[in-house]
């Protein structure tokens, strides 16, 4: 953790994660989710078993919220079928594209203030995050977006934030990741990143001090401490 902190002076680049991280999204993914459910007569699911199945994507959401189980899979032709389903749902746009947590559109604008360049990497696809940040208001924070589909592999490989480090074009251990489950630390790790995790997400499940401690992550409240600790490591 120490090392990680240190890290920060020399940080030119935050990356964050999108949902649970920035934005509370999870009333209009239970939304989503549960208008594909009803779809195929299946009863709704409540907020906090939807909750606990983000974090991997649109693919992974489909399928342990269609079998109502963090390790359950659909057979092809129904996931077929359930996907059809979902972008018939997000396409008539009838659902709660999130609010963000507070103090995060004040804390975005002192690090981009300060010349930081920021990035989201999320693994919700690139066309619902645009639409995301544009309903929050905060797509001009961004230089870069990575979304799920974005780059070969999505969190918690690598590839979404060395996609991102390559078109901001700064070297890792100029780079932060901020993100709020092990999908967010994991990428991090695995590409050599220092990373922090806040509590205002979901973490699928998994305390976040087991995360911390296997990711080598530190762990803060919410973004405005994220920004906090970020600037003052700069004045040291």
């Amino acid at each position: 953790m120490s090392k990680n902190k240190e890290n920060f002076k020399k940080v030119k680049a935050v990356l964050f994660d999108l949902d649970g991280t920035l934005v509370h999204t999870l009333p209009g993914l239970t939304q989503l989710v549960n208008a594909v459910r009803r779809d195929f007569d299946k009863p709704a699911l409540p907020e906090e078993r939807v909750g606990l199945y983000i974090g991997k994507g649109m693919v992974n959401l489909i399928h342990r919220s269609m079998t109502d189980s963090m390790n359950g899979r659909l057979d092809d032709h129904i996931f077929s079928l359930a996907v059809s389903s979902l972008r018939k749902h997000v396409e008539k746009g009838d659902y709660d594209k999130g609010t963000l947590f507070p103090g995060t559109k004040e804390a975005l604008e002192l690090l981009k203030n300060a010349g930081l360049k920021l990035a989201i990497v999320t693994n919700k696809p690139y066309d619902m995050s645009i639409e995301t940040l544009n309903s929050c208001g905060i797509e001009d924070f961004f230089d870069v977006v990575v979304g799920g589909d974005s780059a070969p592999r999505p969190k918690p490989a690598k590839d979404p934030v060395e996609m991102a480090i390559n078109l901001l074009n700064v070297s890792k251990n100029e780079a932060l990741m901020i993100g709020d489950s092990g999908n967010d630390s994991g990428a991090a790790k695995a590409a050599d990143v220092p990373s922090i995790l806040v509590r205002t997400g979901w973490s699928e499940g998994v305390p976040l001090e087991t995360i911390a401690e296997r990711d080598d992550a530190i762990i803060l409240a919410d973004i405005p401490e994220v920004a906090k600790e970020i600037l003052d490591s700069r004045k040291a």
